[in-house]
């Protein structure tokens, strides 16, 4: 019982000496590299579940106010051109229902006043702007 005594301290003396030379700088180079680094703001963290893309934040504050309102335009008016496979500036309820605009397709009869069977952009936006989007 006394030696194992004796060994678990010498254990306990030496892991102190260690993390005394490794903070005054007199640790071997092999060793201080085998030592797992805290991360700092200069270096992101490397977590292998987090995607490369994400690791980085963006410099660019969120957008809010006009800005962000004519991001959502844009995004409904690549969504609206890229539905569009005829290129004729309108969509009919199955080209929208086919391009997963659900909304426009559900909406469809409404959007389209005029019951040409075809809806334009300006159409959709009118809807959604009349149901109290903010769209500029």
């Amino acid at each position: 019982m006394k030696r194992s005594m004796r060994t678990a301290t010498i254990g306990r003396l030496a892991a102190m000496a260690l993390i005394a030379a490794a903070s005054l700088g007199s640790m071997p180079r092999a060793v201080v590299a085998a030592e797992p680094m805290a991360a700092s703001a200069q270096q992101p963290l490397r977590d292998p579940w987090v995607p490369p893309e994400s690791r980085n934040p963006s410099k660019t504050p969120p957008s809010d106010g006009a800005v962000l309102r004519a991001q959502v335009e844009r995004t409904l008016k690549r969504a609206f051109d890229a539905a569009d496979v005829n290129r004729a500036g309108s969509l009919t309820r199955q080209q929208a229902s086919a391009a997963g605009l659900g909304f426009v397709a559900r909406h469809f009869d409404e959007i389209d006043r005029q019951k040409s069977g075809a809806v334009r952009f300006d159409d959709v936006k009118r809807y959604l702007v009349e149901r109290g989007a903010q769209l500029e």
